[in-house]
This record gives structure tokens, sequence and C-alpha cells, in this order.
């Protein structure tokens, strides 16, 4: 393998950048803004791929779906749980004997963690957990990580194959994509999740993760201020106004956020979502200022001219001819300079796009949807008789929320 480094000229600014960075360390440890954090780390990944050889950089990432079992395997022994939460070391036989494990299979997978720092090797044959490891005590952080694995990461490994079949013209829909040849089914992801109890236990175990929670920072219903923007102020229909209908919202989590954010709004909440979800919500003790309307965002909408729509981590698992129709029926129910769609999910950046962003959104070609770019939410809101007039965002790994009103 060539030991030429593959940008020998960059690495002396970049080790200055990083000397830079941890000078303005706080005396705690702290950084100034979560953009300055974010700059170190990317500063750092770029020395790290400056200082390997190319062969070096590109073998790094074809070894990465080993990491990945790896991690995989250390969820499904319960390894997470059996690590003494204090930090002090247990033996591969202690841990053998806890998991069933056959010792010599056990220790080859933990030398597999500990190699990518999921968690630390003390001595030979005791590990012990580190501030990785531990994220993983979480059941909810286990489900997602799980869930990447078992069912999204099926439809990414069958994605090539799945491409080439189409002669990579299209990236297929939901209804024909690559989770369904990866997971050898006929049923798109939520048709699959809904019948097997498995992954619907872990899908919505998963979705409770702080991993997902913190792609929105700040108070909890993310970067938008509802109640200085959803003031109702004087309106002429002398009933109460609807504040907020969440489109799609299963049981009411994000209506429940907005209001302990947000006290100050006033006005009717709606929780919009298919029957079998609705009535799930309610048996679940739904709130009662919550208002529970059965329907689906490919009708009509049943709430005419509310204040805002908000359409929370959805519009992403739909290609645009979905989208376009979930957009139209929305618009047709907004009253003029009073109503809004609020659309929280991902904006990528036209152009030097985060790789986060970049692999998520490939992740979800392979059920059918898009991570969009700015310019792609635009033209789609442009289309269905919508424009964007502001988004909403703290940094480019996070999701925006979308203000969008009618043309």
């Amino acid at each position: 393998m060539s030991l030429t480094l593959s940008s020998p000229e960059l690495i002396q600014t970049l080790v200055n950048e990083i000397n830079h960075s941890a000078a303005c360390l706080a005396s705690n440890g702290t950084f100034a803004s979560d953009i300055s954090r974010r700059t170190l780390i990317a500063t750092a990944e770029k020395l790290v791929l400056a200082t390997r050889s190319p062969e070096e950089n590109i073998f790094a990432i074809a070894q990465q779906p080993a990491q990945n079992a790896a991690l995989r395997c250390a969820i499904a022994l319960g390894i997470p749980s059996e690590l003494a939460v204090d930090g002090s070391p247990r033996s591969v036989d202690e841990l053998a004997v806890a998991t069933g494990a056959e010792k010599t299979l056990l220790a080859r997978i933990l030398r597999a963690c500990a190699s990518t720092s999921l968690m630390i090797e003390t001595s030979e044959h005791h590990y012990a957990h580190n501030s990785v490891s531990r994220t993983l005590l979480s059941p909810t952080n286990r489900a997602l990580l799980t869930l990447m694995y078992d069912y999204n990461g099926r439809g990414v490994l069958a994605l090539p194959e799945f491409l080439k079949s189409r002669h990579w013209c299209d990236a297929g829909s939901y209804t024909d994509c690559a989770f369904m040849l990866g997971s050898r089914t006929e049923l798109p992801m939520w048709e699959y999740r809904d019948q097997d109890e498995d992954c619907k236990r872990i899908f919505d175990l998963g979705m409770q993760s702080e991993i997902v929670a913190s792609l929105s920072t700040g108070k909890p219903s993310g970067p938008f201020p509802f109640g200085e923007e959803l003031a109702l102020g004087e309106h002429r229909r002398e009933e109460e106004p609807v504040t907020i209908v969440d489109i799609g919202g299963g049981r009411g989590q994000a209506l429940e956020q907005i209001r302990a954010d947000h006290p100050e709004l006033t006005g009717r909440f709606v929780l919009m979502d298919l029957a079998p979800v609705i009535d799930s919500a309610v048996a679940a003790g739904l709130p009662s200022w919550i208002e529970p309307v059965a329907g689906s965002f490919f009708d009509p909408l049943p709430i005419q001219g509310a204040r805002a729509y908000f359409i929370r981590r959805v519009m992403h698992n739909w290609d645009d001819k979905a989208c376009r129709i979930i957009l139209r029926n929305t618009a047709a129910a907004m009253e003029p300079s009073f109503s809004r769609l609020l659309i929280t999910d991902m904006v990528v950046d036209d152009v030097g796009a985060v790789r986060e962003m970049a692999w998520e959104d490939l992740n979800m070609m392979t059920i059918g949807g898009v991570e969009r770019t700015e310019r792609q939410w635009r033209e789609l809101l442009d289309e269905c008789g919508l424009r964007a007039h502001k988004i909403w965002r703290n940094s480019a790994i996070e999701h925006a929320i979308i203000d969008a009103r009618l043309k």
C-alpha cells in the first residue's frame, strides 16, 4: 500500500487550525457555539484524510460495514448492559458467561468494537465502558441503531443492485424500492413495518431516541418561534380558530412539545393521522386539549383555514409525485393571508452538502424517499401553489423548518 500522503500541503494548515480551535475552548472544556465545535470536527477529519494515503482512505471507507456489524453484534449480545457502569473492566470469560457466547468468538467481536473506540480494551481480554458505549445503555438508542442495521441496512446493501436493474435511470418509488429488494418482500417500508411486530416495536422505540432528538437543537420543538409567529390576533371568525393542525403527527408528541415550549399560544390544537394511529394515540392518553381527527394527507384535509399546518419529518419519506399530492391538499385547505404551512425536514445545502445529509439521502432513497436541497424544496413548493417564505435552521445537519405560504 502506498505511503504517499493524500494532501501533504494541507497538513500544517489544518494542524494550525486545530490548535487555534483548541485555544478557544473555555476553561470547562466547552465551545462558545456548536458551530465552532462542528468546525473543529470537520477540520480534524480533514487532517486524517490528508495524512492517510489515498489507498488508506478508500480502504477505510470500504471497511465501514464491518464496523457496523461489530456494533450490531454488541447490541444483540447485550454487551452494553453487561459492562460495569462505573467503568471498571470485565473479562471476556465473565462476559461469555453473562451472554452465553463462546469466548473465542466473543473476544473477536469485542476486539473489533474496541478497535473503533466503541469501548475500551483495558488489558488483554478485558473491556470497559467509554462515553460512546454508554450511549448504548439507552434502550431507545439501541433500538434506533438496530433499526438502521436490520432494516435500513438491507436497503442500503441492495441499492447498487436495485439501481443497476433500473439501468441507473431513476431511484424507484415508494412501492418499488431497494428496501423491498433487500428485504425480499413485496411490501413497501411502512406496510412492512405494520405487519412485522418486531420491526414495528423497534421503529416506535427507536424514534424516541435521543439521537433523533439531537437533530433539533435548542427547544425540543425546533428553531421556529411558534409563539411569536402564530399569534392569532384579530380573526374574523366567531368560533375559536385552529392554531395548528399536526398532519401525520403520530401520537401528538410534537404538539405537546410545542405547547410546553410556547405556553403563550392560544386556539385549538388538532392531531391528524390515519384512524388506527389516532385510536392508538387516544388509548395511550392523548391530552384533552388536543383534538384527534382521522384522515390521510393523500386526501383533502378535513380541517380548513387553520393558522398553521404542520408536517414534521414526513416529506422525506416520499418521492416528489407523492409530495405534490400532500402539498396540493394542504394548499387547498389554507386560507390566503392567514394560513401557513410549516415543514420540519432536512434542507441539504445546494453546494457542499455535509456528509451526514448526503448519506441520509441515500438511506431515504432505499424506501423511495428524498432528502431535498433548498433548491428542490423551493421548486417543489412552487409547483404546488406555495412559496418558501423563510427557512429556519440552526446548522447544516439539523432539521430545519420551512415556513411556506400560498403564492
